[in-house]
C-alpha cells in the first residue's frame, strides 16, 4: 500500500510539472 501511494504521489507531481511546462510554453 506504501509503494502504491508513493507511485501515485509520482504520477500526480508529474502531472502537476507536466501542466506548468505546457502553460509556460503557451
Amino acid at each position: 500500500m506504501k509503494k502504491q501511494r508513493l507511485d501515485l504521489l509520482l504520477v500526480t507531481r508529474g502531472l502537476v510539472e507536466n501542466r506548468f511546462l505546457a502553460q509556460r510554453f503557451i
